[in-house]
């Protein structure tokens, strides 16, 4: 038994950890380099973000129009707020289209109510199967000005995803914009966004950073004034969101390799989706959807499965097509405040990113799909598939090889060893995420005669900023390893997919 355990010891000590410190070492340098990749476009962006004239899109008689999705399930009790919230966003040219998705309770009858809604025939092209549509409704209340109309469907429950597609089918607009039921539109997202498609018709879609709502003021819908969450929770995962943005969104788009560019709140070309196969559900009988994931059914993440979906698609039937990406705040969301709560979303979020990976790894190392299949899918497998199992297996080997040294009395883990690994998964980990508050409350000038500073984070206060570069710190010690235990569960109970 001793010598069993004195072998596996010996084999941990000799082959396991010097490659797992090989991987901490590899996972924050990609993760470095991706933020100061990120630095550049974050100055541009931030500092056009608060002088580019999108007043030229009201006055644009080209401006293309916009349909925004709304998938409701059971919400009477904020549904009526958050459809007045975007009847009234600030674009010019745009539809509301409110898929009730086999709702029980009283959502239907508040729409009704509060939108004086009649029922008729409208238009709806069938490109996308979908459960069956029990009723069409079309508001007769006055709208702003720039709302074409406003349209309720009702239909048969079939799931998000599906009711997202039924969206699809009934918008008459070239582009559409999800809108989730837990996120705020920010009041100049929907003109930037598009502001990027009318000066560049390649766009495919296009997304952007999603900020913290937790510790701001929230009225009607609108986002009055921004604060620092007070609660530790969603402070931790503001970091993350930061760190994220710079790396898989911004850093990416610098060497065009952008696989996930913000699936909430990013504006899709709606033919191209629909040529795609749409949103997997058990409904879609096309071609396309079929050859690329095969007889799979659904995923966790249908945002984040359609993106990944898209860019095989394009690169793969369409010629110099983009995915672009902002890394400025385009939409609010409220994140979760308990460890319950967020321990279901994070092992939802890897299930379906793990679902995603699974079901469109045929693009690794294809050369059709450039630097997406050799530069972002690599690393993507690498360091959020295998990274939670790599990084649980590096700590509990090196507590497992700690313990055996006090068994065996025998040395198995040199000071200078566990310092160089100390250093490597937590010191470096600890750079990296300070880094990218840095990069997040750095103060930029659009050109020297700009006489005012903007930066990324929609912090203003020093107090604010030193309270995130903090929680950047403790974030390595507790609270990334709770989180990638999370994602290793996932890891365990995700689906089987297609090969």
């Amino acid at each position: 038994m001793m010598e069993t355990l004195t072998r596996w010891s010996v084999l941990f000590a000799l082959v396991v950890q010097p490659l797992i410190l090989i991987y901490f070492l590899l996972y924050n340098t990609y993760t470095l380099s991706l933020i100061l990749l990120s630095v550049r476009q974050v100055r541009r962006r931030v500092a056009a973000h608060f002088v580019e004239d999108l007043d030229l899109i009201d006055a644009g008689d080209l401006t293309k129009p916009l349909t925004m999705i709304v998938a409701s399930f059971n919400e009477e009790a904020t549904i009526v707020d958050s459809v007045k919230s975007l009847v009234h966003c600030d674009y010019p040219r745009f539809e509301v289209v409110v898929i009730s998705d086999g709702s029980s309770d009283g959502t239907l009858d508040r729409l009704r109510q509060a939108f004086r809604l009649r029922r008729m025939e409208v238009p709806y092209r069938p490109a996308i199967g979908t459960a069956r549509i029990l009723a069409m409704y079309e508001a007769t209340v006055p709208l702003p000005s720039g709302v074409t109309r406003l349209i309720v469907i009702d239909k048969e429950n079939g799931g998000k995803a599906d009711a997202l597609n039924a969206g699809i089918n009934a918008s008459t607009a070239p582009y559409f914009v999800s809108v989730e039921a837990n996120s705020i539109p920010d009041q100049r997202a929907l003109k930037e966004l598009m502001r990027v498609i009318q000066e560049d018709a390649r766009v495919v879609a296009v997304g952007g950073q999603v900020a913290i709502a937790n510790g701001c003021t929230i009225q009607n819908s609108r986002v009055i004034s921004v604060g620092l969450p007070t609660r530790s929770l969603p402070r931790f995962q503001v970091v993350e969101y930061l760190r994220s943005s710079l790396t898989a969104g911004t850093g990416h788009g610098q060497v065009r390799s952008i696989l996930i560019p913000g699936g909430v709140s990013a504006v899709f070309e709606k033919e191209t989706v629909i040529r795609a196969g749409g949103y997997l559900t058990p409904f879609l009988t096309h071609r396309i959807t079929r050859q690329y994931v095969g007889q799979q059914t659904g995923t966790a993440r249908e945002d984040m499965e359609i993106m990944v979906r898209l860019q095989r698609f394009v690169q793969d039937k369409l010629q110099n097509r983009r995915f672009v990406f902002l890394p400025h705040p385009v939409a609010w969301t409220a994140v979760p405040e308990t460890l319950a709560s967020l321990r279901k979303q994070r092992g939802r979020w890897y299930r379906g990113l793990r679902e995603a990976l699974r079901y469109h790894r045929g693009m690794l190392w294809r050369e059709q799909h450039g630097r997406t299949g050799s530069c972002a899918l690599p690393s993507f497998w690498l360091f959020e598939y295998y990274g939670p199992l790599i990084e649980i297996l590096g700590y509990v080997s090196m507590a497992f090889l700690l313990i055996m040294e006090r068994v065996l009395d025998h040395p198995l883990v040199t000071y200078a060893y566990l310092c160089a690994f100390l250093l490597a998964s937590l010191g470096y980990g600890v750079l990296v995420s300070v880094f990218a508050v840095l990069v997040g409350a750095w103060r930029f000038r659009y050109g020297l005669a700009d006489r005012f500073q903007r930066h990324l984070l929609p912090f203003s206060r020093r107090r604010e900023v030193l309270i995130l570069l903090v929680y950047a710190v403790l974030e390595n010690f507790g609270y990334r390893q709770l989180t990638l235990y999370w994602r290793l569960r996932g890891f365990r109970t995700a689906a089987p997919s297609h090969g």
